[in-house]
């Protein structure tokens, strides 16, 4: 098996952002760093498409992308999405209609067959979509080839969630199962919505993406003392 690390990355980001009642000081966070995160994509170089849809509703009202003036103002205000979304939040389904019937489908502006494509999952419940998990991982599958497909989670901590002390009192944040399963389906990274410093914590995720230093071989139980990398 060969890949090729391209000297450009292409990627296109799907931000899934929970909208529901108890998420205000969780989408404050994001938005006062999301300006950190896209300035990693900025400074290497990378041809990106980027938008946000909520666990509640699943098109997006636009996309920023390598050239966008004023792009993480933009993009700060698409991923504060207010909490007056469901409760019983739906992440992996939005991403599914998302990527299926909404605007970030194939054939749209968003999507390119050639980029990896990313999504980040953001949200301080787990996970209440109406399919099991077997379901959503072959609708990825059959979306991207192995290794193009990249889920990220920031959630409450598993296996005990987490909290964050804020202005308004102490906010919990419950396991993120679901999302946490996604990514151990594809051997990806999770983050604590709980982190104190996220700032940082946006920038790891950024390298994360921007550099790939991992790719899903096609076949399992390789012989590992043979594998050469060149």
């Amino acid at each position: 098996e060969q890949w090729v690390q391209e000297e450009i990355e292409v990627l296109d980001i799907l931000w899934v952002v929970d909208d529901s009642g108890s998420m205000m000081p969780f989408q404050q966070n994001l938005s006062n760093n999301v300006s950190t995160f896209l300035n990693v994509f900025l400074s290497s170089g990378a041809d990106f498409h980027m938008g946000g849809i909520t666990t509640t509703w699943y098109n997006f009202s636009d996309f920023v992308d390598s050239s966008t003036p004023n792009g993480a103002s933009i993009l700060a205000s698409q991923l504060i999405t207010g909490i007056t979304g469901s409760g019983h939040e739906k992440g992996l389904e939005m991403a599914e209609l998302a990527l299926s019937v909404g605007n970030a489908k194939p054939g749209s502006d968003f999507f390119r067959n050639d980029a990896t494509l990313v999504v980040i999952f953001v949200s301080d419940e787990p996970d209440f979509s109406s399919d099991p998990l077997g379901h959503y991982t072959s609708f990825f599958d059959n979306l991207k080839a192995p290794g193009d497909f990249l889920p990220i989670a920031v959630i409450g901590d598993v296996p005990s969630g987490c909290s964050i002390t804020w202005a308004n009192g102490t906010r919990m944040a419950d396991p993120g199962y679901g999302y946490w399963d996604l990514v151990q389906y594809y051997n990806s990274s999770w983050f604590s919505i709980c982190a104190n410093n996220w700032g940082t914590q946006m920038q790891q995720i950024a390298n994360e993406i921007a550099s790939r230093r991992s790719f899903e071989l096609s076949k399992p139980d390789p012989i590992e003392h043979t594998i050469e990398v060149k």
